[in-house]
């Protein structure tokens, strides 16, 4: 692939040309003011990022079909340039955006509708850039269940969950991004649409399982377009339940015994006190005290009621207090919005480790050590990936107007993921482009075996170039895992002897009531039979 650092002329020309041609001139964007939107995802980065790498695509493209997609990946190929994928960028680790410019490929644009729903054979059919609440919402009303979504559900697309392998909603129960898949239609690097597996039967006995190739790869193998599901039969009853403990590390053993149990939960997930806190300065008023275990069972009504008496039991047995069903009704509405704390008017910044159960309550505590070493404002919340696997989401708050500070605290992220493997566990759920340099300590030989699948599949390296497999700057410079580290050490200790961070202030709670008063006031404009109490 030639110099992105000089390929910008030729995107205002020949290329540019094939592509209205191919798609339409109305579905290709080439303005520096509507290119620039696309240059972060949802952590924005700071300007000087753009220095090491061509964050700006040098042209945007919004396709209607798979079709549609294909002619834009052949483009690219005959071309070749590098082409990127991007859904609601609802991530933060730049897995969306362009390493090296180039194509950007906007999945929501045009490829955001329901194509069917098969009663018969239980499935659901979607383009990639629907999101995923809405495959949720049609599938329920047509009388089924989608097992799995992540918390982003309202704005994050199918294919950019997927293509992180992520773990959600409905985890415990029904397993991740992946397992819920019949077929995916993915046009691969040359431009070739294909099949990943079967729309109405499994994919077992069928050779090497392409559905999983494709899931977790970040968008570096090809460009998924429609994704079809599996669905479950609608239960009689969903029961959230929610406890309140005294603090976080309280919930180590009573996880322990409901994992080991026959309980078998849709999901499970907490939040701390810090979290509460920063909720109650927003004037939310969060009936929990302390720290929330949420509970959330499906099913028959009978089971369900079996269910809910063990899960009672073993809460009890570890001086949990069982809160009222409004109250865990309300937080379970709240499962999409665990990140209100922007409405502060600060920056925040999400992260994602995974550790073995048993950890759980050694971890938390590490993580709060963390925060305080580094003088930070954070909250942790989390979820149970399966029973022997706890996913954290440890936030911290920052002022983005301070770029110091905003650097050296990204390395709150790295040190997560030391104490993740201190811990017994690892790195996090993705790596994007910041933590590319990483895959290969975490896979160990089996990194070369994904190196090599990537090279069969892309050969000329265009498809989301920069990401997963390793960091590289635009002029070609490697950054590998040793001089992360580094770099990552190095910014934590600038943070260590910086002052404090002081974000919850008066300004800021003074910001965060006036938008609560907006959403209020859009709220009673929607519904003008809404009456203040």
């Amino acid at each position: 692939m030639e110099s992105v650092a000089d390929t910008s002329e030729r995107y205002q020309g020949d290329i540019v040309k094939k592509l209205e041609m191919a798609i339409g001139a109305d579905n290709v964007k080439t303005s520096k003011g509507e290119r620039l939107l696309y240059s972060h995802d949802m952590a924005p980065l700071p300007k000087e990022a753009q220095v090491a790498f061509k964050l700006i695509p040098d042209v945007v493209v919004r396709p209607r079909s798979t079709e549609d997609v294909a002619k834009i990946v052949k483009i690219a190929a005959e071309e070749g340039v590098p082409v990127t994928p991007r859904g609601a960028s609802t991530w933060g680790l730049a897995g969306a955006v362009t390493a090296f410019g180039g194509i950007l490929i906007d999945m929501m644009g045009g490829m955001n509708k329901i194509l069917e729903i098969d009663e018969k054979n239980m499935t659901i059919t979607a383009q990639a850039g629907a999101s995923w609440k809405q495959v949720y919402d049609a599938a329920w009303e047509a009388g089924f269940l989608l097992g799995s979504y992540p918390s982003s559900a309202p704005s994050a697309t199918l294919a950019g969950w997927i293509s992180t392998g992520g773990i959600g909603i409905g985890n415990y129960k029904y397993g991740s991004a992946g397992d819920n898949i019949r077929n995916m239609k993915v046009v691969i690097p040359d431009g070739t649409i294909i099949d990943t597996g079967f729309k109405d039967l499994s994919d077992n006995m069928s050779g090497y399982n392409l559905n999983r190739l494709f899931v977790g790869a970040e968008g570096t193998l090809g460009v998924v377009c429609e994704v079809t599901f599996k669905l479950a039969p609608r239960p009689e009853v969903l029961r959230p339940l929610a406890y309140e403990f005294e603090s976080l590390d309280k919930l180590n053993d009573p996880l322990m015994d409901i994992t080991r149990s026959r309980v078998m939960p849709l999901h499970i997930a907490w939040s701390d006190n810090n979290h509460f806190e920063f909720l109650r300065k927003l004037g939310k008023n969060p009936e929990v005290q302390g720290s929330a275990l949420i509970v959330v069972l499906e099913g028959d009504k009978d089971v369900v009621e079996l269910e809910e008496k063990k899960v009672d039991e073993i809460v009890a047995k570890y001086g949990g207090k069982k809160l009222s069903y409004e109250v865990a009704e309300h937080e379970w509405d709240e499962r999409s919005y665990e990140f209100r704390v922007r409405q502060l008017g600060l920056g925040s910044v999400p992260m994602e480790v995974l550790v073995p159960t048993y950890s759980f309550g050694k971890m938390t505590n590490d993580l709060y050590d963390l925060l305080k070493s580094m003088k930070m404002e954070g909250g942790i919340i989390g979820i149970m990936a399966d029973r022997n696997t706890v996913m954290f989401m440890p936030y911290y708050v920052y002022d983005s107007t301070s770029l110091t500070k905003s650097v050296t605290s990204l390395s709150f992220n790295y040190k997560c993921g030391d104490l993740a493997k201190a811990n017994g566990g690892r790195m996090l759920g993705g790596f994007g482009l910041f933590f590319g340099s990483l895959l290969k300590g975490v896979r160990g030989p089996g990194y070369d075996v994904i190196v090599s699948i990537k090279n069969a599949l892309d050969p000329q390296e265009i498809m989301n170039p920069g990401k997963l497999l390793g960091m590289k700057t635009r002029f070609g410079l490697p950054v590998g895992p040793g001089m992360l580290g580094f770099g990552m050490g190095a910014m934590a200790a600038v943070k260590k002897i910086l002052p404090g961070d002081k974000n919850i202030d008066e300004k800021s709670q003074e910001f965060a009531m006036e938008e609560l008063e907006k959403e209020k006031a859009e709220q009673y404009k929607v519904d003008p039979t809404h009456k203040k109490k």
